[in-house]
């Protein structure tokens, strides 16, 4: 799954925000008569739907084929791409909870996989313009159809991130920033939590979520939650549930989660980006650089090479590329508002995409010039 950019939210935080019941066939087609003589423009399909075209990769999250679509301004979007339904969440507050979510409330949110299914993780909260003193939010967890296995209170300087597996992190923001919380996605549950403090090797932060209580930390190694005993050192990029890669001085490797076991390593090859998406599973492709920072493709299971890129350093930019459905999208190292594609296969560009692509593993979009989104395969961009 590729992450998800959320700084964007800090900087738009006023606009509303309308709070809709998740449902698969509410409301009218887009454009006809909702019964009170306004056209009811709920988006039921996804011919339904206008993205931003300038966010359409920063702020959508893919799980399966569910797509999670957060645009500051708009609902938070819920697409299942297999049956063309659009689906908009609504989060019930815990009894006893003083917050009522209406229409002018912001939400985000992405999607998290677990080993009993995605869960599409929503955050809440009533319009504000000072982080330091915001509100408190909403924090729910529902199945992709919208039933809602959980829900907690948090305060509303944190924000959370959805790139990893089985469970999630809140990270409070703002003036003082530091508390962060490791929560189940499936069950709500904190796994852990700490204050962020530097000087406290037990409060060291979490940057990636690898399953409920395996997690990579900012200081390159691997714990286990919640007694943070080291399991592995070097900088992960999650693969699945059961492998992940790791890069450290040594080079590059294949590590199985459950035993720490090295399936490969390379010494001559090293992580595209320390961020962002690593691995095509429909084709067993690794992205990786050589040591003249040449892209190359790396088979999976072996770790052999299968390809080498003719673009060289500084033609693209791989801080944040996706991976997934049969090719790599990264951006062009001079303009970054331009695509640069490649088949994941072979190594091979493909020309250039009429639209913005959106990744995941099992689906891909792409978005024309009016942000419509449309499900295709790589075999239409070749």
């Amino acid at each position: 799954m590729r992450p998800t950019t959320r700084g964007s939210r800090l900087l738009a935080l006023p606009a509303l925000c309308l709070l809709l019941p998740l449902s698969g066939c509410g409301g009218d087609p887009a454009g006809e008569d909702g019964g009170d003589g306004e056209a009811d423009t709920t988006p039921s399909r996804m011919a339904d739907l206008r993205w931003d075209i300038d966010d359409s990769v920063a702020t959508s999250d893919a799980c399966g084929t569910w797509v999670v679509r957060a645009d500051i301004g708009e609902p938070l979007q819920v697409v299942d791409v297999a049956n063309d339904r659009v689906l908009l969440p609504r989060v019930t507050p815990p009894p006893g909870s003083g917050l009522e979510p209406d229409e002018g409330w912001l939400t985000d949110g992405g999607c998290v996989p677990t080993p009993d299914g995605p869960v599409v993780v929503v955050e809440t909260q009533d319009l504000y313009t000072d982080l330091d003193e915001a509100p408190p939010k909403l924090v729910a967890g529902l199945t992709p159809e919208g039933e809602q296995l959980w829900v907690r209170e948090e305060p509303g300087q944190v924000l959370g991130r959805y790139d990893g597996t089985g469970s999630f992190v809140l990270d409070e923001v703002g003036a003082r920033p530091g508390r962060w919380v490791v929560v189940d996605a499936r069950t709500g549950e904190t796994v852990a939590e700490g204050a962020g403090d530097a000087d406290d090797p037990a409060a060291r932060r979490v940057q990636l979520t690898l399953s409920r209580d395996l997690v990579a930390t900012t200081d390159a190694t691997v714990v286990r939650l919640p007694d943070w005993s080291t399991y592995l050192e070097g900088v992960v990029a999650g693969v699945d549930a059961d492998r992940a890669l790791l890069a450290g001085a040594g080079g590059l490797s294949l590590v199985r989660l459950a035993d720490a076991v090295a399936l490969w390593a390379r010494t001559d090859v090293g992580y595209a980006a320390v961020t962002g998406g690593s691995t095509d599973l429909s084709t067993g492709t690794v992205l990786a650089t050589d040591r003249d920072r040449r892209l190359v493709g790396l088979d999976l299971v072996s770790g052999a090479t299968r390809w080498t890129s003719d673009l060289a350093f500084g033609d693209v930019n791989l801080s944040d590329p996706q991976i997934g459905a049969g090719v790599i999208v990264v951006r062009d190292g001079r303009d970054l508002d331009r695509q640069v594609v490649l088949d994941a296969a072979t190594g091979e560009r493909l020309p250039d995409p009429d639209g913005t692509l959106v990744v995941g593993q099992d689906v891909l979009l792409l978005v024309d010039d009016e942000g419509r989104p449309t499900p295709i395969t790589v075999d239409d961009l070749r």
